[in-house]
């Protein structure tokens, strides 16, 4: 379980004010939404400033008496790299403090005769080399998302079902560059994406549910003084008919092979077996077939069935959806509530539970890149 503990210092409640709204103030504005002294705000913004954390713009006001002056967060005060982790591939993008994407970049490999530290350092030089001088000497951080477990006791990382490498061989990259690198399951950082850019920004709990080739979620619990907690779970595993499909960790009717891109591609690889990648399915060449109809209701009657032993488990606030999936929510979305919520269902929220991220497939790095801002920021 990951926990960060908020730091308490108005400067930190301000910064983080800030961060999420990105918006231009005036000091009276945050003197009044955080409930705190004009004074005691005019303070903390001199400081920002002076850390290039906030920039001064025009002074607002009508007529000729004191204007007040105008501020907003200065998008490049820092940047982040995040890195996502899959079975052949980085995918590497570097964010601004207002949190958009600036660059972006992906390296394929295979795992013969591989160390996948080694190619993950070569990356990392191959991509730094591409940054800018302020880009390299405003780095606050490198965040990685992998689809596995990340196991600090026991000191591995799982990027795949049959591969992981030493945690502490992470080491070799913080030395070289001089900066944090956190890895977490994708999961975990879908919610960190979620709780300060998305549709969890105002929650208390909520859990991010991620379809990729591998099924996993996380559970975000915000408690108090603004601290949270939240703890990735593997329920790519999780059986839902013992003798349905077979999935490769030898047991048969596990979730994950019903309800993973890997899992949605095989169904249709068996009517068409010229399909190679995910977003093909959702043509209309293929969508828009008997069989491609069949498999898709079949698909989201599964999704619909994790989905709801999640909301018994943990009835949460919302339940965030995330992956690339999400780019064909309006496809989804309608038959997966028919299915979740039945005419006589018993959960103690209504549709509005269930949500698509915004972020479509980019929440996972999206996390990654902002977890270092707010592992040393927040």
């Amino acid at each position: 379980m990951y926990q960060k503990i908020i730091k308490e210092s108005n400067e930190n409640k301000i910064f983080q004010y800030l961060f999420k709204s990105k918006e231009k103030f005036v000091v009276s504005d945050i003197a009044s939404s955080l409930n705190m002294s004009f004074p005691t705000v005019k303070r903390v913004v001199d400081i920002l400033l002076k850390k290039n954390i906030l920039l001064e713009k025009n002074k607002t006001g009508d007529g000729v008496g004191r204007k007040a002056r105008v501020y907003e967060l200065n998008a490049d005060f820092c940047y982040s790299v995040g890195i996502t982790i899959t079975h052949n591939s980085f995918r590497f993008i570097l964010i601004n403090g207002y949190c958009e994407i600036k660059k972006e970049k992906s390296y394929t490999y295979t795992l013969n005769n591989l160390n996948i530290i080694d190619f993950l350092n070569s990356s990392i030089d191959n991509f730094f080399s591409g940054l800018t001088k302020q880009e390299r000497n405003t780095l606050i951080g490198i965040g990685i998302a992998t689809k596995g477990i990340v196991n600090k006791e026991k000191n591995f990382v799982e990027f795949s079902n049959t591969s992981s490498f030493p945690l502490k061989s992470l080491e070799i990259i913080t030395e070289k560059y001089g900066i944090p690198v956190l890895i977490e399951n994708e999961s975990n950082l879908a919610v960190i994406a979620e709780s300060v850019l998305g549709a969890g920004q105002k929650l208390n709990h909520f859990v991010a549910l991620t379809l990729s080739d591998s099924i996993s979620c996380s559970t975000f619990q915000k408690e108090q003084h603004e601290s949270f907690s939240f703890k990735a779970g593997r329920i790519h595993h999780m059986n839902i008919n013992p003798d349905g499909n077979l999935c490769e960790c030898g047991a048969q009717g596990c979730l994950g092979t019903y309800i993973s891109d890997k899992a949605l591609i095989t169904e249709f690889n068996k009517f068409f077996p010229e399909i190679r990648s995910f977003d093909e399915i959702f043509t209309p060449e293929y969508l828009n077939t008997h069989f491609g109809k069949l498999i898709i209701e079949n698909y989201i009657k599964h999704i619909a069935v994790g989905i709801k032993n999640l909301l018994f488990f943990s009835n949460p606030e919302k339940l965030i959806i995330t992956g690339k999936i999400c780019k064909y929510e309006d496809i989804i979305k309608p038959g997966l509530l028919e299915n979740i919520y039945t005419p006589n269902h018993i959960f103690y929220r209504g549709k509005e539970t269930i949500a698509f991220s915004d972020f479509k497939d980019d929440t996972a790095i999206l996390g990654a890149a902002v977890f270092p801002i707010v592992d040393s920021l927040f």
